[in-house]
């Protein structure tokens, strides 16, 4: 029989009330599990069923810490095949507040403050990764469209956005958290009617051919619990249908994985910009 009454809900929308029975995978960051608690809370009732399913050794004292906190009375199964349930009854005395999300940090020598939702990688504060790229994105007063591919919180973008005045700059990632993150971002730092794109989108899916005159990245080398390149690869190949003849793709990542050879594998080029002790800026022209 066709299903006529599914609705999809990006992670920033909050679902329609009320709720007989939720059903939660447990993600990887807490912080993202804290944040789909609150949005869910507020479309249950006393005799809503809230299962949730994760890994037995992804399930810790911490996990269940937040259904009791922000829900309700919460227990687990046993673990089958490696895999354990949680089940939550909901508490309508329970007041757990506000949800935390978005948190700021002040981006260090400047008094940009940033806005971070849950589930953000280096949320808390700048990562080392991206402080070694800030250092080696290119000024110009020429125009030209740069794109900040798996932009999180969106810095990167924007210090591109601040060295190149008549840019226009694209904000992409796969999480409608990232992408709202650095939206808020940009709006809040410029304030004088700049111009730039966010786009949620499978790494650059739908982005035009030859359209990109620099590409900004510090890809991911997991997806979810999922450790590899898979997502590094996609960016980097997809860069290079989307630059422009002699466009430039600037990748910041650690050492040790090895981007140089991929990069010189589709490109046939691949310099590297700067290095320390952990992570290595690499640039590749089309």
């Amino acid at each position: 029989k066709e299903l006529t009454s599914v609705r999809l809900l990006n992670s920033l929308q909050y679902p329609d009330g009320p709720c007989d029975i939720a059903l939660v995978k447990i993600p990887k960051h807490l912080s993202l599990l804290e944040d789909q608690l609150y949005r869910m809370r507020r479309s249950l009732h006393p005799d809503t069923h809230i299962i949730g399913a994760g890994m037995a050794r992804h399930i810790h004292t911490s996990t269940l810490d937040l259904f009791e906190r922000i829900v309700g009375p919460t227990r687990t199964s046993l673990a089958r095949k490696k895999a354990r349930l949680i089940f939550c009854q909901p508490n309508p005395a329970i007041d757990p507040g506000d949800s935390p999300y978005p948190t700021y940090y002040t981006f260090e020598n400047t008094a940009y403050r940033l806005a971070n939702q849950a589930g953000l990688f280096s949320r808390e504060k700048l990562d080392n990764g991206t402080r070694l790229l800030l250092e080696h994105i290119p000024r110009s007063d020429r125009k030209q469209t740069i794109i900040d591919l798996g932009c999180g919180n969106g810095v990167i973008g924007m210090v591109a956005t601040e060295r190149n005045p008549a840019a226009a700059v694209t904000f992409v990632d796969e999480s409608f958290l990232a992408v709202a993150s650095a939206e808020e971002n940009f709006r809040a730092v410029f304030s004088d009617g700049r111009w730039a794109a966010f786009r949620t989108i499978d790494c650059l899916n739908g982005i035009p051919s030859g359209s990109a005159d620099l590409i900004l990245t510090n890809p991911p080398f997991h997806r979810d619990r999922a450790v590899g390149d898979a997502v590094a690869w996609q960016m980097f190949s997809e860069a290079g249908s989307v630059l422009k003849p002699g466009g430039t793709l600037m990748v910041v990542g650690n050492r040790h994985l090895g981007y140089h050879a991929k990069l010189k594998r589709l490109f046939g080029n691949c310099r590297t910009m700067s290095t320390d002790t952990k992570f290595v800026v690499l640039e590749s022209v089309r």
